[in-house]
């Protein structure tokens, strides 16, 4: 690989794989003849913008884009991409339906309910993308290439990550140092998903790792371990709240955001927390841990007391 361009960007992990660091890391592999395919388009038009010129500088043509999961910071350059280059799109399952409505992705943030508009940013609601390939546990072939996808469910119900030629691609599973420093959780349709999904990391063994965001490593094992303790901490944490009383989902998103010193500014964040607070509960109480009651009108929940 060569160009001025490719020097800025482009960085060379192993053969024919390198990727693009960013807000969200692209993977960018190389096929038979100078067809090439991405993991992931990062966000927005723009991201697709710039990629196709570094395809272009590198006289690669897009032949395919394998996205990990649904979220607009990672198929945000699909629609552009797909338009001017009319490369196949492979996505697991129910990402899939997300990319190609994104209504579905900013309803699922409310609740179920017609979103507001503000919480239809670019994130939560991309450009829409049809996909051509429903992705699942398999070993898929791309200009010559072979591609071992690894189902990793849990930051959405289907996410999914990549490994070609030794360097797994993990999507959001992992979250890097800086945001496990930054955040006491990241986003989770499913904790109980993620937890399955992180002891399956335990036992991986590839040249390089490339998470969603940050930079590569050749060994995950203790950051696989940070981000299980720090999710389990905060598990504990609501689980002892709920001890003292039974209270609503609401209080317990407060309260954690005074444990955790979390501000929210804006309706975006609210919801971008409101859901994550849900995905602990869910574990909780479908693990006998927690259980929840109706009273006055009010939906309470409250830990389990251990029979004596």
């Amino acid at each position: 690989m060569n160009g001025e361009y490719a020097d800025l960007l482009l960085q060379h992990l192993f053969d024919n794989v390198y990727y693009v660091p960013g807000a969200s890391n692209v993977g960018l592999v190389v096929g038979e003849g100078q067809q090439a395919f991405l993991i992931d388009t990062g966000v927005g038009k723009r991201s697709g913008r710039l990629l196709l010129q570094l395809l272009q500088d590198q006289g690669l043509c897009l032949a395919a884009i394998l996205n990990t999961h649904g979220h607009g910071d990672h198929v945000g350059g699909n629609a552009y991409l797909v338009e001017h280059t009319k490369a196949l799109v492979y996505a697991p399952v129910h990402d899939s339906v997300a990319m190609k409505h994104p209504v579905w992705g900013t309803l699922c943030m409310f609740g179920g309910a017609e979103p507001p508009a503000d919480i239809a940013v670019p994130r939560f609601a991309p450009d829409p993308c049809a996909t051509d390939r429903i992705v699942g546990e398999e070993l898929i072939e791309i200009v010559g290439v072979q591609v071992q996808a690894v189902p990793l469910p849990g930051h959405t119900a289907s996410h999914t990550g990549y490994i070609v030629n030794g360097v797994f691609f993990t999507g959001d599973t992992l979250a890097s140092e800086a945001e496990l420093a930054n955040t006491p959780l990241s986003y989770a349709y499913s904790v109980t998903l993620r937890l399955q999904s992180l002891e399956k990391l335990r036992g991986c063994s590839c040249r390089y790792y490339i998470p969603g965001h940050g930079e590569p490593r050749e060994d995950i094992s203790a950051l696989v371990e940070r981000n299980i303790a720090q999710l389990t901490a905060v598990l504990d944490w609501i689980k002892g709240y709920l001890s003292v009383r039974s209270v609503e989902a609401n209080e317990i998103l407060m309260a954690l955001c005074a444990q955790y010193g979390i501000v929210l500014h804006n309706i975006r964040e609210y919801y971008y927390w409101y859901p994550i607070v849900h995905s602990c509960l869910s574990h909780l109480s479908n693990t006998g841990q927690i259980r929840h009651e109706v009273r006055d009108n009010r939906l309470l929940w409250r830990t389990v007391q251990p029979q004596l």
